[in-house]
């Protein structure tokens, strides 16, 4: 099999052998997948210099299996995003999503689309609205998507000055008395807020936060990721 002029992203590298490395890459078309880089980490290769993070490409690879071979790469016609700091190790999260939670040769055209969009927004402005929104489409995508209008017990409407619990894999439900568990507890406004990509209010990030990690954490298995330890350094809180 060979595939041509692939848009695709660098997820991680690693190398391979002497000179070679293995790549994961996400593309639009075939998705996530692995791919063999023979003498790519080789002072004389002229790929070396292409294959970034962050970096859209246009790939080409050939054979089948579990690792196929990349056979050329160019630059996209598009400008990578300019990530430095906070961006930086945002982008660096988002990819160890991507990494933990799609599995190899699942097509997500639209996800590529808000992974693309997403490393582009990092660039700009405050980073926590774009991830939230980012983790919001990643779980929908997965088939995971939140219940942010209705109560997951009563199908009452989230009521904004209500105080919900967000039960995984049931939703918010409505509590008079807030227990110790640990699940997140948020005002219906933040639920509504976020149904609505509307996370203007920092009150509402605080507390939306709390819910994405209390949700994606479930999905990881509890997976420590490398990104969230960086982000807790003092440097860069």
């Amino acid at each position: 099999m060979r595939i041509q002029s692939q848009l695709a992203y660098i997820l991680h590298k690693r190398a391979f052998r002497d000179s070679s490395q293995i790549l994961e890459v996400f593309t639009r078309d075939h998705g996530r997948l692995g791919l063999l880089s023979r003498g790519s980490r080789s002072a004389k290769s002229r790929r070396a210099g292409l294959l970034q993070l962050y970096r859209p490409l246009l790939i080409h690879w050939s054979g089948r299996g579990e690792l196929p071979v990349l056979s050329a790469v160019e630059a996209a016609e598009i400008r990578a995003p300019a990530l430095h700091g906070r961006a930086l190790l945002s982008a660096m999260y988002v990819n160890e999503l991507l990494m933990h939670l799609l599995h190899r040769h699942d097509v997500h055209q639209r996800l590529f689309e808000r992974y693309h969009e997403c490393l582009y927004r990092l660039q700009g402005g405050p980073v926590e609205p774009v991830l939230r929104l980012f983790e919001k489409d990643l779980l929908a995508e997965l088939g995971f998507a939140l219940n942010l209008s209705h109560d997951a017990d009563s199908g009452e409407p989230i009521e904004p000055a209500a105080r919900y619990h967000y039960q995984v894999e049931h939703g918010p439900v409505r509590v008079t008395q807030p227990d110790s568990t640990a699940r997140p507890l948020l005002h219906g406004r933040s639920l509504l807020a976020y149904g609505a990509n509307t996370l203007d209010s920092a009150d509402t990030l605080r507390e939306i936060k709390q819910l994405s990690r209390h949700v994606l954490n479930h999905h990881l298995g509890h997976r420590k990721l490398r990104s969230r330890e960086l982000f807790r350094r003092p440097s860069h809180a």
